[in-house]
């Protein structure tokens, strides 16, 4: 599945009169193209909706987090979560795709903002063991209902084996953060030097991976 890179700050489209795309009309049509599977079409919606979801978030990341995530950090992944949901969106106006892509870009800084503000505190995360089963159970454990363990559901080594099976199904970059980062213990400024992408950005990553991870858990009754 292609992914979209975010247009660069600022970015408005080609100067002039508007393109067919841009009128509500044809937003509606590539809309309709996008749901329906259409990744040109949904590509073309991202480039178009990255100047209002900027200007609409523009002053949203604290100034003290500023050196560790950036709007466009939060805009990248949003795309990737566009590419993965955008069959559950229905569109009742040319403005939904805008409001949508708005709404996973603000979720996704205050995933970011959260943990950058956890780690400060040293509350980010307990240091997994050194075992990547046991890290595997604790991990499990977490994304579970709050009324079942580990040991309620599954025995320990069964536990460990159910999280690292729904951790291969996740595409690439979601697997490695939970993989390094969940599962191997390693520094979030590893983790991200490693990927190439900010800590904040690797927080809004590993957010949604444990938000899919949950839901992989629960559709195999597990969780």
């Amino acid at each position: 599945m292609r992914e979209p890179h975010a247009p660069g700050p600022g970015a408005a489209g080609p100067a002039g009169p508007a393109s067919p795309a841009e009128t509500p009309e044809a937003t509606l049509r590539l809309l309709d193209l996008a749901v329906a599977g259409d990744e040109p079409a949904l590509c073309r919606l991202l480039e178009l909706a990255a100047p209002a979801v900027r200007a609409r978030l523009r002053h949203s990341v604290p100034p003290r987090w500023q050196a560790l995530v950036t709007l466009d950090d939060a805009l990248q992944e949003s795309y990737t979560e566009a590419f993965l949901h955008i069959r559950r969106l229905r569109p009742e106006s040319d403005a939904a795709f805008v409001g949508w892509l708005t709404r996973l870009t603000r979720n996704n800084l205050i995933d970011a903002v959260r943990a950058l503000e956890a780690e400060k505190r040293g509350g980010g995360r307990a240091r997994l063991t050194a075992s990547v089963e046991d890290s595997a159970c604790e991990l499990f454990e977490r994304l579970a209902a709050r009324d079942s363990s580990p040991s309620r559901v599954l025995a320990r080594a069964e536990a460990a084996l159910a999280l690292r099976r729904a951790v291969e199904t996740l595409p690439e970059h979601y697997r490695d953060v939970v993989t390094r980062y969940d599962l191997e213990g390693e520094p979030i400024d590893r983790v991200s030097a490693a990927l190439g992408r900010s800590p904040g950005a690797v927080y809004m990553m590993r957010a949604r991976a444990h938000r899919l991870l949950a839901e992989i858990l629960a559709d195999h009754g597990v969780a």
